[in-house]
């Protein structure tokens, strides 16, 4: 059973990335993923904000064993998915900061021992060669900080909470652990630039972003199949 790792700083983008990946899994013609299971703070962490998620380092702790918890459960129950023959497995998707290094190396541990194929996804944003959180991800804090306070939604993209304020979010990103393919636990991964992102449908049907000519992840003007690294 196929799980994927989201990692990169707050706010660059992972959340919407991760509904037009489930989307487009969903739809390809090759029909291996039957099933979704999205691990994100809200679902691991139902009774407490993002903001209070990260609001001191004894509660980062405890969200991230949340996280994992969901996620060791997730990829174990769904391990005998996905023979030949069956309709369809499930995939995974951890959609969360996972800014160290060896946490990402416990959660290889874990898809491994259920004997699962697994993969980095590093969504990457203006800042992602360190220094603070860039412009830009702090205005989508903002924006989604109004929206949650007016009850509004995203293009039906729940917008899964939001940062306290810009102080946080620098916080986390100099602590962030950037992903290194030359891991084991790390390989493959794929780096997706998300400062340059077209137009798409709701339902992730024209999914175009620039990404990392190596590890290119499949595009709107790409026919199903002809990458199906992030699908496999």
């Amino acid at each position: 059973m196929p799980s994927l790792i989201l990692t990169g700083h707050p706010c660059t983008g992972k959340t919407t990335f991760a509904h037009l990946l489930a989307a487009r899994a969903l739809r390809h013609s090759s029909n291996t993923i039957s099933h979704i299971i999205h691990i994100r703070e809200s679902t691991a962490c139902p009774d407490q904000t993002k903001a209070e998620c990260y609001s001191n380092s004894h509660m980062e702790k405890t969200t991230r064993a949340a996280l994992k918890s969901d996620f060791d459960r997730a990829v174990m129950s769904n391990s005998g998915g996905g023979d030949k023959g069956s309709s369809g497995s499930t995939l995974v998707i951890l959609d969360s900061l996972n800014y160290i290094k060896g946490y990402r190396y416990e959660l290889y541990c874990i898809s491994k021992a259920a004997g699962g194929s697994h993969g980095v996804v590093w969504i990457m944003g203006d800042s992602s060669d360190g220094g603070g959180a860039d412009d830009l991800a702090k205005k989508r804090n903002r924006e989604r900080k109004m929206k949650h306070q007016n009850n509004q939604a995203e293009n039906g993209i729940d917008l899964d909470g939001y940062f306290e304020d810009d102080g946080t979010m620098d916080g986390l990103v100099l602590r962030y652990e950037p992903p290194d393919e030359k891991n084991r636990w790390e390989n493959p991964l794929y780096k997706v630039n998300v400062t340059n992102v077209f137009p798409w449908g709701k339902d992730g049907s024209t999914l175009e972003v620039s990404s990392d000519p190596n590890n290119p992840v499949p595009k709107s003007g790409e026919k199903d199949g002809e990458r199906g690294e992030l699908l496999a």
